[in-house]
């Protein structure tokens, strides 16, 4: 059997998220690609034109679209917006199993604090570690947190990809959500024979 590509698109709720998201995804697929029993190329995460918190209409009409030319399609919400994943899965019964959900506790801000080295990496003159908590899914505010943890500047975003390329996979798989997100790629990718 030949090798085989996989494409894959993601819709965010916002541009910060893709900063952070985009790089990440990246790692993570290289990391299943390891265990493909053939291996399979793949060439990055798309990004998909319109944002998840835009009108449901749009984003079913884009997620019809991205169906057509992607093997996954990749929605993320924060947690107080899951259903909106859901309800767009019951409008795609035949391809729901190709439409995977990335729904962080809250915010995305919260997988980023889950690595005190990476943030140290972010921000070298900070000590962060005393600032982020122990299980970053209960952060009350993770935006706000992670912005302390970054020096309080208001442009903390321009860090997200940096911090989408240096958190550790590992410290992310304490994460739930975390595990739930990548549990949930791995069976669309299994679904698809990729692993």
């Amino acid at each position: 059997m030949g090798r085989r590509c996989l494409s894959l698109a993601l819709l965010t709720e916002g541009a910060s998220d893709q900063w952070f998201l985009v790089p990440l995804i990246d790692r993570q697929i290289a990391e299943l690609a390891l265990e493909a029993p053939v291996g399979f190329d793949y060439s990055g995460v798309d990004v998909g034109e319109c944002f998840t918190v835009a009108h449901r209409d749009l984003v079913v009409y884009e997620v019809t679209d991205l169906l057509c030319y992607y093997d996954i399609v990749m929605i993320h919400h924060d947690h107080n917006e899951r259903g909106k994943v859901d309800a767009i899965r019951d409008r795609f019964p035949d391809d729901a199993h190709r439409i995977v959900a990335l729904v962080p506790v809250r915010e995305t801000e919260a997988w980023m604090l889950a690595d005190p080295a990476a943030l140290k990496e972010a921000a070298p003159a900070r000590d962060t570690a005393w600032e982020v908590p122990h299980d970053v899914e209960k952060a009350a505010d993770p935006k706000a947190v992670l912005r302390t943890a970054l020096g309080g500047r208001r442009d903390a975003e321009r860090d997200f990809g940096r911090l989408g390329q240096a958190v550790a996979l590992e410290s992310l798989r304490k994460v739930p959500a975390y595990r739930a997100w990548t549990a949930e790629l791995r069976r669309a990718m299994e679904g698809l024979r990729f692993l």
